[in-house]
């Protein structure tokens, strides 16, 4: 048998049938993402088969993959957008914050003005400690409103920054917690300077006596209460509420604040004060010395007050006796409106402290002097007291919108001069009712009253009731301006407390008496006694019916002042 080979080449080497599936193994000719990898040292493939083991073979294999020149694009890209937009969301932020502080300060300088001529941050620091005083419900941080107001004052009496022109009288005196005792001539400055100056001056005297119990601790610059501190003139010191940073020692504490008198003094003692300005800053001292007992020294105090007004008059000794402070009434010499302010305050101080004797005589004199002055022919009215976000009834709704965004644009003025104080005094006329009076009135009935014997009350009575009469015809008198109709709802409040104390101490007068004799006459002095007992009744009855209005009145101007609502909610 014969085999018959065939020659090698034409011999088909054995291949592999290919699955329809199986994709090209052939390395070489495609660019798969094993190749995109870094070049090494080495200019050989890196390929598995041909690659050393490495420990970071996997974290390389991966960087590769991911970074590719189309992933490379897209990065850049939202890196760039994201920058942009955290850039644009920033500045808007930014710009929001500053807005918002803007309109914060404008609404602030249209509530409290301060002058044009202070530099940015005294004005700020003035507006800062203004919106600091909350309202008499509210609480207020006084080491706060102390502080802003301490340093507005230290700017306005730096002769580099806003003091230009002015000049201490004392100089070269220490510093008490920042402040020079000493009082500055200021009248070069104009009237709007020194009227701001006032103001912070006063305000920095009110916080001092809401912080005059308190001590500054000096390791941390904290204020707390003196009866917190701990050390030998306090042993039991009260301890600190929860959440509290913890009490100090006496020997880290010191004088958190001037004192009161400091920036009294800087007005009283001042140049360039009005009368008006000095009247007021030694009023509120005195008032200061009555609360902290110096019963003598506020006496003093009012009584400098009196002398004050008195110096401004061309002819002070034809309006007022200076040792007895009774103002003389003539019509050729008529006293100013400092002076029935001054003496009235000094009344009611000896008043206070049961010198009733020279009280009572003060009262009256005011009273005849303000009965004796010539009636004000041209009268302040209500519009020149309406604020600028008052819409005026008579206007359409769009007319009160066009003129809120009006003021917006428009820099609020400082307020014009108002009258010094110095010049005659004016009263109203007879159809307008005047709440001074009531006051007066009402000072005058309770030392009447209380200073009678016993059945001859019925004077002291009758000045409570007049007085009561006349506020409460100033409550609903639309002729009152704002300004003094509190006045009159307070003189309302108080005399008709009075009348009902009085009355009822009256009425239990009546009905204590002892039981007459069973004599004849007994039956007249009998029948007397139950018509005086029924007319007190009947007259505390009118008392509690006048209280009630009172109250009514009272929630009904509320109700008034509330937003209006329509429609009905169900539910």
């Amino acid at each position: 048998m014969v085999l018959i080979s065939r020659p090698p080449s034409l011999l088909r080497p054995l291949r592999l049938k290919r699955l329809p599936n199986q994709s090209s193994l052939r390395l070489f000719t495609q660019n798969h993402p094993l190749l995109l990898i870094t070049r090494t040292s080495s200019p050989r493939p890196q390929l598995p088969y041909l690659s050393q083991p490495s420990r970071n073979a996997f974290a390389s294999k991966q960087t590769a993959r991911f970074l590719t020149t189309e992933n490379k694009n897209y990065v850049k890209e939202q890196v760039w957008l994201a920058a942009k937009w955290s850039a644009v969301g920033w500045s808007f932020f930014f710009l929001g914050v500053v807005a918002l502080y803007g309109i914060n300060q404008e609404v602030l300088e249209r509530k409290t003005p301060s002058p044009d001529e202070w530099s940015f941050f005294s004005r700020n620091h003035f507006r800062c400690a203004n919106a600091a005083v909350k309202p008499d419900h509210e609480y207020t941080d006084w080491a706060q409103v102390a502080t802003e107001f301490r340093r507005c004052l230290e700017r306005l009496e730096n002769s580099d920054i806003d003091g230009k022109g002015t000049s201490p009288l004392v100089p070269g005196m220490d510093d008490i917690r920042g402040i020079n005792p000493s009082a500055f001539d200021i009248s070069e400055k104009s009237y709007a300077w020194k009227e701001g100056y006032f103001q912070v001056v006063m305000q920095c005297a009110r916080a001092s006596e809401h912080i005059d119990n308190m001590v500054l601790d000096t390791t941390r610059k904290i204020i707390f209460p003196k009866d917190v501190v701990i050390g030998p003139s306090n042993p039991n010191p009260r301890p600190c509420p929860p959440g509290a940073e913890s009490a100090p020692r006496e020997e880290d504490c010191e004088r958190a604040y001037a004192p009161p008198e400091t920036f009294y003094l800087k007005v009283l003692t001042g140049l360039g004060f009005s009368s008006r300005q000095r009247i007021e800053a030694a009023l509120a001292y005195a008032n200061w010395l009555e609360i902290k007992g110096l019963t003598d020294s506020a006496d003093e105090t009012y009584k400098w007050a009196v002398d004050i007004a008195a110096s401004a008059l061309p002819a002070p000794d034809a309006v007022i006796d200076k040792d007895t402070s009774i103002l003389r009434v003539q019509e050729a010499t008529p006293p100013s409106p400092n002076l029935l302010r001054a003496a009235t305050a000094l009344a009611t101080h000896r008043a206070r402290s049961g010198n009733v004797t020279s009280a009572l005589p003060i009262f009256l004199s005011v009273l005849r002097a303000r009965h004796a002055s010539p009636v004000d022919i041209a009268p302040a009215t209500r519009s020149e007291y309406t604020p600028f976000y008052v819409s005026d009834p008579t206007n359409t709704d769009i007319g009160s919108f066009i003129n809120i965004v009006k003021s917006l644009f428009t820099p609020p003025t400082y307020p014009a001069e108002p009258p010094s104080g110095d010049e005659p005094f004016l009263r109203q006329p007879d159809s307008v009712p005047d709440c001074a009076e009531a006051e007066l009135m009402l000072y005058i009935g309770e030392i009447l009253f209380a200073t009678a014997s016993s059945g001859h009350e019925d004077e002291g009575l009758g000045w409570t009731k007049q007085a009561v009469a006349i506020a409460e015809r100033g409550t609903s008198s639309n002729d009152v301006l704002p300004q003094n109709r509190d006045k009159c709802k307070a003189c309302l409040e108080t005399g008709i407390a009075n009348w009902g104390a009085m009355v009822a101490k009256l009425l239990k007068e009546s009905q204590t008496k002892p039981a007459a004799s069973s004599s004849w006459s007994s039956w007249f002095s009998s029948g007397q006694a139950e018509d005086k007992e029924a007319k007190w009744e009947d007259e505390l009855r009118a008392v509690e019916e006048t209280r009630m209005n009172l109250i009514a009145q009272g929630i009904n101007s509320k109700l008034a002042a509330a937003p209006q609502r329509t429609g009905t909610f169900i539910g």
